[in-house]
């Protein structure tokens, strides 16, 4: 699988594929159900599909967390011993 073999059109549609996957993710979950069948249709063998969708939702969870750090809304708990 080479990315020069994807044409700009394509790429075009699973970018914003990939942009309504992850708002619907964020608001209700299951944003997968949307991307991988569009990644395995383009013609991405499905493993490939699989962890571009997870390295997709990683991304999602890893700014969310930052954005409500940077906000001081996430609450944590400190132990101590």
């Amino acid at each position: 699988m080479e990315f020069a073999s994807f044409s700009i059109e394509l790429l075009l549609l699973l970018f914003v594929v990939a942009i309504f996957a992850g708002l619907l993710d964020t608001l209700a979950g299951g944003g997968g159900l949307i991307s991988i069948p569009a990644l395995i249709l383009s013609g991405i063998p499905p493993l490939a599909a699989l962890g571009t969708n997870k390295l997709q939702g990683s991304m999602g969870t890893a700014t969310a967390t930052y954005i409500l750090v940077k906000k001081k809304k996430l609450i944590y708990l400190k132990t101590y011993h």
